[in-house]
Formats: C-alpha cells, structure tokens, sequence
C-alpha cells in the first residue's frame, strides 16, 4: 500500500531528470532478464530506469544456505593438487557464489578468513539449526581447503539465480544514467543483499503494520496519509483503529501476541478505506462511517475476549468474540478451540473460589504484586490426601484474572458452573443446531457480575 506509490513517485522522479520514460513490471516470474537488460546500453534510449514491484527476491534467506549445503555435500575435499574433479569443482563454484553473494572477494586474505567472515546463519537454512560449535568450525575447516582448491583453479563464480543477479548488480553497479528500483512488502532483514543497500545508503524502509505486545495495530499513520493523498479524502484517528480493527489480520503462525499484518488484509483495509470515501461524499472519514458501512471481519485475541470475561465485560466479550469467529477460516475449529480456553478459565474459577473457601483467603485483591506474593502460593498449595491441584503451573497473571474472576462471581453461579460448561461442550459437539449461542450464553455466564 506505502511502497509502491512511493516507488513509482521516485521512478517517474528519476525517468525526468534523466530525460526516459520508466518502465514498471509487477511480480515478474524471474527479474534476471530485466537485469540483463539494464546492464545493456540501448541504441535508442540513453537512459533506463526500471521499476520492479513485488517480485520476492529478497523476501528470504535460503539462496545462501542452500548453495552452502551444495558445497558441503562434496566434503571432505580429496583432490591435494592438480585439477579438481568435476564434482568438487562444482562444489567449489558454488562457495565463490555464497561468497559473492555476501560482498567477501573469495581472492583476497586467507581463505580462513574469508570462510570466517559468512554469517554462521548461513550455515543452518530453513528448517534447520545452525551447527554445533565444534561442528561448525570443522565445517569451517573444511570449505577452507575447497576454497583453496578453487582459488588454484582460477574460479570465479559469479551468478546463476535472480539473487545472485541483484548481488552482482548492487556489487558491480550499473552503467550511467541505468536505475533500477525495487518495491517489495516482504525483505529478510538479514538477506546478504538487503545489508549491502543498507551500507550503500540504498535501503528505504517505510515502515510495517504489525501488532504490539497488547494486539494493538501499529504503523498505519503512513498509510493513511498516502491513501489520504490518493483518493483527497481525510480520516480520524478514532476512524483509522476502527477500520484496522474490522480489517486487519495477522499473518498465519503468528501466536497470539504481536505479529506483522496479512498482505491481503492491509489489501482490504485500502479498499475499504478506498469505499468509504467515496461514500462520504468528500468529507472526513469519521468513526460512526466506519462502523455502518464496514464488516468486522478483523484479528481478534482469545486472551482478550477472556480478559473480557474476566473482568465482567460481557458486551465486549461478546463482540470480540463474534469477530473471532467470523474471521476464522474454519469456524468449527476456532469455535471448539475458543471453548478449549474457555473451559479451561471455567475450571480454573471453579477451583479457586473452592480455595478460597477452604484456606480463607481474601478474596478481590487487584494489586498484582501482592497477590503474586501473598495469595497465589496458597492458591497454587499441595491438596489434602494427595489430590491434583488444577491450578498447579499456571502463570501467576493467568491466575490473577481467574482470581478476580472468582471473586466477582455469585457463589450459586459458581456452583452451577461445571454443569454448564458440560452443557455447552454438548451443545457444541452436536447437540445444538446454533452451537454459536451456546458458547455466547456461557460467555454471558462467565461475565456476569
């Protein structure tokens, strides 16, 4: 949404001053050719500028690591002198590659050095663990004498892959007046060839739209003044959380906490953006807009929605826990694994308000720092005659909600409570034809002051 029309604004900036019209390709299956078209002078155009957006390549690590175990994989090296078999030459070609790939002159210092000086990230690749130090540093060893191997041969081993195109472009550079620009929405912070723009003051970074530690979206002040910009109509502040709120996921295996935007989301998040200022006639987006004309399909927090319980919230917790479940992309799953939670909480109340009855312990304590000290060591106690206590290993912070939880709970509302939460797993497994109102009327249930 940010980068692109950053991106062409500075191409269309740069195509004027050098007198050529920029050329703009969009997810291009390899960039290699457009590379190999750069680096060409043209008989009719005296300068070049070329705009490639989306195109990936720099959106993860693996090129190094694979060449790494491409290399590896002709370890230990027999040949001691003469000419190298075609296996180790092969291997050795792939080295000079990973070396160039990281700016390292594979002919320059020993070759201790110049093995030393690859990130021992390099060594581990996707899915995989960097090696043990005693591993790693004969591994070390051992590439030392393939490189010598290939420094004998007089090797080179420049490029064969679109990274390995760029790395040879950004080491190399360009001829005059020929500008390459790249716009992507997903870099590898440590991609070797992301570090070397960065030394070269090359590297624009406009920000990302992610969640903080409280699941709040974060980075979208940029965003909105470039869709401001774009469509000449104004937004609140109030307005662009609720928009996000109701638009916004995180990325698939984030957790529950933090994360960084879905793609497709902050793709709707400016089409809607886009939709409500055309609605609002050229005026201000306001929030009450946004509300009336905007889904809520958005990321929701199970931690929330029980944090919502716990503290008697039931209006939120409902809500919270209707985007939950509209924005899943297997309601069944999520609504049983949100029940998993919530029973869970369910047991945990149970049994504390049976702690405190039992030791007589103060109940409604709100200050963290003494309930830490004072009450959940009792709460989480050895049980007489040996019983498990279900509250054992649970996060003090966990506990403290469930406490206050118990606390505020009618006793015959706690009494009722296992009942309940059977009643719902029933409802939910087959014997309700609207499972969604039994987990809501729990909820209520959990929520009630």
């Amino acid at each position: 949404m940010l980068a692109e029309p950053v991106a062409l604004r500075l191409a269309e900036a740069a195509a004027t001053r050098l007198g050529c019209t920029p050329q703009v390709f969009k997810r291009p299956a390899e960039i290699a050719p457009l590379l190999a078209d750069l680096k060409t002078y043209s008989l009719f155009d005296r300068a070049k500028v070329t705009l490639v957006s989306e195109s990936a390549v720099l959106a993860e690590t693996s090129a190094a690591s694979q060449l790494l175990q491409e290399a590896a994989a002709a370890l230990p090296v027999q040949t001691a002198e003469g000419e190298p078999t075609a296996r180790e030459r092969n291997a050795a070609l792939r080295l000079f590659q990973v070396l160039r790939l990281f700016e390292i002159d594979p002919y320059v210092g020993s070759t201790e050095n110049r093995i030393e000086a690859i990130p021992a990230w390099a060594f581990g690749g996707e899915g995989r663990r960097t090696p043990a130090k005693a591993k790693l540093e004969s591994l070390r060893r051992e590439l030392a004498a393939l490189l010598d191997l290939g420094r004998a041969a007089q090797l080179q081993g420049w490029a064969e892959s679109d990274v390995e195109e760029l790395a040879a472009v950004v080491h190399g550079g360009l001829p005059p007046g020929h500008v390459l620009i790249l716009s992507e929405s997903s870099v590898a912070e440590r991609h070797p060839v992301v570090t070397s723009l960065g030394e070269r003051g090359a590297l624009v970074t406009l920000g990302r739209v992610e969640l903080d530690r409280d699941n709040r979206w974060q980075g979208l002040t940029g965003i909105a003044e470039e869709l401001s910009r774009s469509t000449g109509v104004g937004i609140s502040t109030r307005a662009v959380e609720e928009l996000a709120k109701r638009t916004l996921r995180r990325e698939k295996g984030s957790g529950f906490r933090g994360g960084t935007a879905d793609g497709e989301t902050t793709a709707r998040f400016a089409a809607e953006y886009r939709k409500l200022a055309s609605v609002a006639g050229g005026g201000r987006i306001e929030h009450g807009l946004v509300e009336d004309v905007v889904e809520d399909r958005g990321q929701e927090d199970a931690w929330g929605i029980l944090d919502a319980v716990g503290a008697g919230r039931a209006g939120d917790a409902l809500a919270r826990l209707g985007r939950l479940l509209a924005s899943a992309d297997d309601p069944i799953a999520e609504r049983l694994s949100f029940f998993s939670l919530l029973s869970g909480f369910a047991r945990h109340v149970t049994a504390i308000s049976g702690r405190l009855r039992e030791e007589r312990l103060a109940a409604g304590e709100k200050h963290y720092g003494k309930f830490k000290a004072q009450l959940a060591p009792a709460l989480q106690g050895d049980l007489p005659g040996g019983r498990v206590n279900p509250l054992t290993g649970l996060h003090p912070f966990r506990l403290h909600k469930a406490y206050l939880a118990a606390s505020a709970m009618p006793r015959e509302r706690l009494a009722g409570l296992p009942a309940r939460v059977l009643e719902a797993e029933l409802a939910l497994k087959g014997e309700s034809r609207v499972p969604d109102a039994a987990l809501a009327v729990l909820v209520c249930e959990l929520s009630a002051r």
